[in-house]
């Protein structure tokens, strides 16, 4: 079971930051989860959203602006804008990096920056545009990829969904939304977990914050996503 950071300490002015990756990983968490965008000028840079409006008030997109402007501005820093460069450089080169895609078009530039750090054995590329896992695919030997599926397993037919995208990418783990034990009940969801690990594909559960149900999923599952890595570790 890994623990994995999700941007940090999660959503909030700091999330997808150093500050709060290093935070995460003080508690013992094995590893970090991130998002991943390109700027203007190709470089990967860190930040869930399209926009800076819901973390620091201000309409800039990541995608018109280049590094140095970004620069310029005041937004790249300790507790502010990182790239996926600097996470690799900066924390411990034993942790475990979630790498979720929300920019297809930073894809060759993420398998360049991994490969360049000889990362690819802890790192696991996640989506929910799942067809640019093919790439990595092709560009790399064995990549952990794992496309994230969410409200689609709660649709009529969303098991079978399920499986058709393991079929079709044959993924090292497949990234799920908790809240299926919501919606479909928790011996449903432990027994579907179950049959998914036993044919071979790893799971993970974002984001799980509450320590009742992890200790409920554990067995399960092969990586929690949370914000509370202080709670969850504790757990462990």
């Amino acid at each position: 079971m890994f623990v994995l950071a999700h941007r940090g300490m999660g959503k909030g002015r700091y999330e997808n930051t150093l500050r709060s990756f290093k935070e995460g990983l003080s508690y013992g968490a094995h590893g970090v989860e991130l998002d991943v965008r390109l700027t203007k000028d190709g470089v990967v840079i860190l930040n869930h959203d399209p926009d800076l409006k819901r973390t620091m008030g201000l309409d800039v997109k990541i995608s018109e602006k280049t590094f140095a402007e970004l620069e310029e501005m005041g937004l790249v820093g300790f507790d502010a804008l990182t790239t996926l460069e600097e996470i690799y450089r900066e924390l411990p080169e034993d942790i475990f990096v979630d790498v979720e895609i929300k920019a297809v078009e930073a894809v060759p530039e993420v398998i360049k920056i991994v490969k360049r750090f000889d990362a690819l054995e802890r790192t696991m590329f996640s989506s929910f545009h799942h067809d640019c896992l093919h790439e990595f695919k092709e560009e790399l030997c064995c990549p952990m990829v794992a496309p994230i599926i969410d409200k689609e397993l709660l649709r009529p037919g969303g098991e079978e969904f399920l499986y058709k995208v393991i079929e079709r990418y044959r993924p090292y783990s497949v990234n799920l939304n908790k809240d299926l034990f919501e919606n479909i009940g928790l011996e449903k969801g432990l027994s579907l977990l179950r049959k998914i690990r036993e044919e071979g594909t790893r799971v993970a559960l974002w984001t799980l914050n509450d320590s009742d149900l992890f200790l409920k999923v554990r067995d399960v599952c092969d990586f929690l996503i949370t914000d509370r890595s202080d709670v969850m570790m504790e757990v462990v």
